[in-house]
């Protein structure tokens, strides 16, 4: 079996058996690559167990001391995003090992996601770890429309989540009103406060659901209620369900997977204009101005005619969890 080390800024919660995160993009990563590989992981430790989990056996937790005798030969990396941690470890193993061989997966455009949160330094920082990194890693994105990716020779992959469970028992939809929903982290990047500002402007009758961590900071607004995340895949799918539109409102994405997870249940999603791209060639997305006007009239214009876009969307190909590990194997070898 061959050896790999893993770097992530994330949390993770060992066991003897398993690997925990709050990230089910990192476990899918992870579980991938265990099934042919030893893992030795650099992480961030997380006290809690996480909501998620991949059964790893052949693992091992790594120290900053042991870098020093570390040997790389016949070992690659693998680095989970780019951050000051990850690039911190990077670099202390450059020091020792000049011989470094590997990947770096980018699963958005950390670019905009830093010039988001901290601005024009934030940019220029995030470029300074991006050109260090990319002098010694490949790069594996989710998407080729990254900034100052053309540069650089990089391998292409399609995260998904997507597994038989989702196409199975397909249920109606509610169009009495807007039933609106959000899954994904409360943070300014990925655009809820941006969104919690537009529906307030709204004209239409609605309800916004809306599941992630941190609904402390944004509790007790009318028509809009907050959920605690889970890993269970059946209640996931009852909030999909329940809702008739699933909103995407981040300014920076790469592949999200929440957007195959609505359109396996058959319901539309809208998206803002700064991640356009995401729509590619799958029906049923719609991309609208961040205002609450455009807003609303893409909101009337689907419940209007869901029956015909729903027929659209049962076109679309949707890429599953198990083709996703597959490539990856492939890609990481």
């Amino acid at each position: 079996m061959k050896q790999l080390i893993i770097i992530s800024n994330d949390r993770l919660h060992f066991s003897s058996n398993t690997v925990c995160s709050d990230f089910n993009d990192t476990i899918n990563i992870i579980e991938s690559l265990s099934k042919i590989n030893y893992l030795n992981f650099f992480s961030r430790k997380n006290i809690d167990k996480g909501i998620h989990e991949a059964k790893v056996f052949n693992k091992s937790q790594l120290r900053i001391s042991q870098i020093k005798s570390l040997n790389l030969k016949n070992q690659k990396i693998c680095m989970i995003s780019i951050t000051p941690f990850n690039y911190l470890i990077f670099m202390i193993i450059n020091f020792f090992n000049r011989r470094i061989k590997g990947f770096v997966i980018l699963r958005s455009d950390g670019f905009k996601e830093y010039e988001s949160k901290f601005g024009f330094i934030g940019k220029k920082f995030y470029g300074f770890l991006f050109k260090t990194i990319l002098k010694k890693l490949i790069p594996v994105v989710v998407t080729s429309r990254m900034t100052n990716l053309k540069n650089y020779r990089y391998l292409k992959i399609r995260p998904s989540e997507i597994t038989d469970l989702w196409k199975k028992n397909l249920e109606k939809p509610n169009l009495e009103k807007a039933n609106l929903l959000y899954i994904g982290r409360i943070k300014k990047e990925k655009g809820v406060f941006s969104l919690l500002k537009i529906v307030k402007d709204l004209s239409i009758d609605f309800k916004l659901s809306i599941i992630g961590k941190n609904k402390k900071k944004i509790s007790g607004i009318k028509n809009i209620k907050f959920y605690n995340e889970t890993s269970n895949v059946k209640k996931i799918i009852n909030f999909y369900d329940k809702n008739n539109i699933f909103i995407l409102p981040s300014y920076t994405e790469g592949s999200p997977k929440v957007i195959l997870e609505s359109l396996s249940r058959l319901r539309p999603v809208i998206v803002f204009k700064e991640i356009s791209h995401v729509k590619e060639n799958l029906k049923g997305i719609f991309v609208c101005g961040r205002n609450a006007d455009e807003f609303q009239k893409t909101i009337k214009y689907i419940l209007k005619n869901y029956t015909m876009i729903q027929f659209e969307i049962k076109k679309n190909k949707i890429l599953s969890r198990k083709k996703f590990q597959s490539d990856l194997i492939k890609i990481i070898k």
